[in-house]
């Protein structure tokens, strides 16, 4: 069910009450559930007292923004799903696409259905099944320079060279041309032959040169929608919350590794707010299989859960890595708050997250 509110115990102390601001958007977090109906929530470190549905399952995360303050306690109001579907862990397209803010129309509903669900062998195959001929060389060779490689990632400079990569994909392909429009004619000729440069430039250049009508099936055509369908969930959300859904490859000693990425935040003007936001991860490694990192950064607080099919050595990896992790989570501000592991065949929602569906909610009331 979706969560309508969540109203805090009148036991809830006045210097508690007073942290909260009408407006706020805050993270709810289900701790426990008690006897039939009850339990405890989490919110700004606090643990509180609440009324749950029996559908609610311990470790729900959700966001609320404080709807009314008085003695008696707080009112948490749940940013609201726009429409419900009978089951929530499969949500129907329609319902999927408009929580997202993305268009109702057969064509995109087809890219956008398709998108969540495949996997990136198709870059891989790409690059085995087209060696040899001089025009796909070309292409396989733009396509290896604009994968970053996964250790570059890693420095100081990792956001801005994962920034690069995707323009040179050319994830703003359109953008560009429409910004081109308004360009003096020798700017306009320049950034032409910037986005030529790109691979989604010369992988519609390569179809183009193509005699007869493309086969949906070919390696070219396949590569195509699959860049066209990350450039629709690339910047999605709707009213005051943003979405993005991320597939990238990378590149480890020649090697393609699949990443998935989700990321969902309260707005922040017209960026996301990192201060506020849910980040799901996947990729798929190739001693420890498929590993999933289902994090939340609030204010300045660091949770996550590392998922794996495998459980036998991630603890012991986790306590290597921590500290160090520490160090690099606090240069960006942030206080690492809790490292938690789980199953990732189990955890169904995570799953979901990263096809793009919003978590489902549950009714808290007080």
């Amino acid at each position: 069910m979706d969560v309508n509110s969540i109203s805090a115990p009148s036991s809830l102390k006045a210097p508690l009450l007073n942290k909260f601001k009408i407006g706020e958007r805050l993270l709810v977090e289900v701790v426990h559930k008690h006897n039939e109906g009850e339990g405890t929530v989490r919110v700004k470190g606090q643990t509180m007292s609440a009324l749950l549905e029996t559908s609610t399952q311990v470790g729900e995360k959700f966001w609320v923004k404080v709807g009314h303050l008085n003695e008696s306690g707080v009112l948490l109001i749940r940013e609201p799903l726009l429409g419900k579907t009978e089951n929530s862990s499969a949500p129907q397209p329609a319902h999927q696409l408009t929580e997202r803010g993305l268009p109702n129309s057969q064509e995109i509903i087809v890219m956008v259905k398709s998108f969540p669900t495949s996997n990136l062998g198709v870059f891989s195959s790409f690059l085995g099944s087209l060696q040899g001929a001089t025009l796909t060389d070309e292409l396989i060779m733009n396509l290896r320079k604009a994968i970053p490689q996964w250790d570059s990632l890693s420095d100081d400079h990792g956001f801005e060279k994962l920034l690069a990569s995707l323009r040179k994909l050319g994830l703003n392909y359109e953008q560009r041309i429409l910004q081109m429009l308004k360009m003096d004619h020798p700017d306009k000729e320049m950034e032409k032959t910037s986005l030529k440069e790109t691979f989604k430039g010369r992988l519609l250049a390569a179809i183009h040169s193509q005699e007869g009508d493309l086969d949906s099936n070919s390696p070219l055509a396949q590569l195509l929608q699959k860049i066209t369908g990350q450039q629709l969930w690339f910047k999605t959300g709707a009213m005051d919350t943003a979405y993005m859904l991320l597939h990238l490859p990378l590149l480890n000693q020649e090697q393609f590794i699949p990443v998935q990425i989700a990321i969902e935040s309260a707005r922040k003007g017209l960026k996301m707010d990192e201060q506020h936001c849910r980040i799901a991860i996947l990729i798929e490694t190739q001693e420890l299989g498929e590993i999933g990192i289902d994090s939340f950064f609030n204010e300045d607080s660091f949770t996550c859960r590392v998922l794996s099919q495998d459980l036998q050595f991630i603890p012991q990896l986790l306590e290597e890595v921590l500290p160090e992790t520490r160090v690099k989570f606090a240069k960006l501000g942030f206080n690492i708050e809790r490292v938690e592991v789980g199953e990732l065949k189990n955890n169904l929602e995570f799953q979901n997250f990263l096809k793009g569906s919003r978590r489902s909610g549950v009714d808290v009331s007080r």
